[in-house]
């Protein structure tokens, strides 16, 4: 079993940041937004495991470290909700900011519309839905856009809470493992398929999400994505695998949506199931989780290899949860600032927002790392003047 994330884990993660940047680019730059999660796109039946396989890695980079389950609980809340409230506060003071003093459409900026918008955003919008609030209708689009999309963050740690009860449980032993994952999948299933595809702080995905991740501690056992390739055999034979698995996963979202109308199948947009295939959909984003995962990750073993490209992708994929935290801060301020909440380009605008982001974005990292190296550079130097009078001390 592998000891430490490898080199082609981070550029997946990477390629897949960038994906999500682009889906969310998309989003902003579309005239009307709900008809993106409306209309079939072929481009996310390449890619519509990118979040479910942020929960596999998540899983698979569990390690017994002999910490007790409260330490576990209050590690992951500093990792996730600190930076969840410091997203949220900075997302709220830049970009209300920003709708106060540029007005571009022909709704009054006001604080109520601002105040209305930030408890749409808390109470999710689900919930908004069937409170049918605010009454007016009116809440301001780029900041819902800032401030929705840290769900993944408090979805991810509650699963935690209840991956760390269950992981050494369900580590033991396949049968075990299956036995939770069924229990899982059919309460994912049923609430799919009974209640409802997309309810308040995305609920419907927790039973989902945890099977993922409890799946993927268990598949890290037998280096499930990490395997030796030492022979061209071992390399072709995966290449087979890996070129089925995307087939099965581009496959079934074809026939899902030319057979059943699915729009976005096993895609998971902002936790949700396809309104269409329901509860089924929890299942499929289930397995696209395991191959879809496996796949773009060989595939990275592959990017690795190219010098400056494995390089790039690799240095975003160690910063994607970076990029996740701060792209929607930066979508916002470009369709204030620059675009002035108009759609000029067509569809061609989604891609300049892309690597206009990722450009602010990566310009964002390489500043931090900056701060971090110059912030630890005088205790290097403390530590090396103490290591140095050791011996003389002796």
């Amino acid at each position: 079993m592998e000891k430490k994330r490898t080199g082609a884990q981070d550029a997946a993660k990477g390629l897949m940041i960038i994906s999500v940047i682009f889906f969310h680019c998309l989003l902003v730059t579309s005239p009307n937004p709900q008809d993106t999660l409306l209309t079939f796109n072929p481009l996310f039946a390449i890619f519509p495991f990118l979040l479910c396989s942020f929960f596999f890695y998540t899983g698979y980079n569990y390690v017994d470290k002999g910490r007790s389950f409260k330490e576990n609980v209050i590690r992951r809340a500093k990792q996730l909700l600190i930076p969840l409230v410091i997203c949220f506060v900075v997302s709220i003071i830049l970009i209300s900011s920003m709708e106060l003093i540029y007005n571009h459409d022909d709704v009054g900026r006001t604080f109520k519309i601002i105040g209305d918008t930030i408890l749409y955003s808390l109470m999710t919008q689900p919930m908004a839905f069937m409170l049918n609030f605010p009454e007016s209708g009116v809440v301001l689009f780029e900041l819902v856009v800032a401030l929705g999309l840290v769900w993944f963050l408090y979805a991810l740690f509650i699963c935690s809470v209840f991956f760390y009860l269950l992981v050494k449980f369900t580590n033991k032993s396949l049968a075990t493992l299956i036995s939770v994952d069924i229990v899982l999948l059919a309460i994912a299933f049923s609430i799919g398929q009974f209640v409802g595809t997309y309810l308040p702080y995305v609920v419907e995905s927790y039973p989902l999400i945890l099977a993922i991740m409890l799946t993927a501690a268990y598949l890290r056992k037998s280096n499930f994505l990490n395997k030796k390739l030492e022979t061209k055999k071992d390399w072709v034979f995966t290449i087979i695998n890996a070129i089925i698995a995307e087939g099965l996963v581009v496959g079934t979202c074809f026939i899902c949506h030319y057979q059943f109308g699915a729009i976005f199948t096993g895609t998971f947009p902002g936790g949700q199931f396809d309104p269409v295939l329901k509860g089924v959909d929890a299942l499929i984003i289930f397995v696209f989780s395991i191959i879809g995962t496996y796949f773009v990750h060989m595939l990275c073993r592959a990017i690795v290899r190219i010098p400056i490209v494995g390089f790039c992708i690799e240095w975003i994929g160690k910063r994607s949860a970076l990029f996740y935290l701060f792209h929607p801060i930066f979508i916002s301020l470009f369709s204030i600032l620059v675009f002035q909440k108009q759609v000029i380009w067509g569809v061609g605008q989604a891609y300049f927002y892309v690597l206009v982001v990722v450009a602010c974005l990566v310009g964002t990292g390489i500043v931090i790392d900056l701060i971090i190296k110059k912030m630890k550079k005088p205790q290097q130097m403390i530590e090396e003047v103490e290591n140095s009078k050791a011996p003389e001390e002796s």
